[in-house]
């Protein structure tokens, strides 16, 4: 019986959240990452902004960073570690376009479409200096992605969801895919694959045998 506590409407087209210690970092499109206090969850506040000239597709915490899928100005990476004052401290400018990204360990998976052609993997060790260290074309315009038991599942819109084995980050694998699903925008891993598919709703995934994905 869920039931809405609380309600901050950004300024741009709020694209993804992620939290930390009691904060909201929000990929609010061409208006950046927007910052809020919700502590109090009946009355989340806004409490910094830090604006970008790309747009904010998708945000995902390393340590003290918010790093940010910024569109066609690549992947950014935010230090948040005083959260009323936002700064840069690094950079990765992908070539294509980043809409997505997801971060496990030291590493950032970035999908990057449609120039980019799919799945970056980028080193997060040294903030300051993002590098890329492996990357897997995938067809279609990689949309969304997360990371499970190394492997990145990747919702690339019309072609589906992919399964990309990222054992060695320095060379990562195709697996296997499952194309029916159209406009897979973005995809959770829970035991099964969850799908976000556009005007299809929410699919739901069979990935134990990532070389013959079925449907639930």
């Amino acid at each position: 019986d869920p039931a809405e506590v609380g309600h901050y409407d950004t300024p741009g087209n709020a694209n993804d959240v992620a939290l930390s210690f009691g904060y909201a970092f929000v990929a609010d499109g061409t208006d950046g990452l927007r910052v809020l206090d919700v502590n109090d969850p009946e009355n989340p506040t806004e409490i910094s902004a830090y604006p970008m000239t790309g747009a904010a597709y998708a945000v995902s915490m390393y340590r003290r960073y918010a790093v940010v899928a910024n569109g066609d100005e690549g992947l950014r990476v935010i230090d948040v570690a005083d959260p009323e004052n936002p700064y840069e401290a690094g950079h990765y400018n992908t070539p294509g376009t980043a809409f997505g990204v997801t971060v496990l360990g030291d590493y950032a998976y970035v999908v990057d479409g449609p120039a980019g052609n799919g799945l970056r993997i980028v080193d997060l060790t040294d903030p300051a200096a993002p590098t890329e260290v492996g990357h897997v074309d995938i067809p279609g315009t990689a949309r969304g992605v997360t990371v499970s038991s190394n492997k990145a599942y990747v919702a690339a819109d019309d072609q589906g969801l992919w399964i990309i084995d990222v054992t060695d980050k320095s060379n990562p694998q195709e697996l296997g895919s499952y194309e029916a699903a159209v406009q897979a925008y973005n995809v959770a891993v829970s035991y099964y694959a969850y799908v976000a598919d556009g005007t299809g709703g929410l699919v739901i995934l069979d990935v134990h045998d990532s070389a013959a994905v079925t449907l639930v």
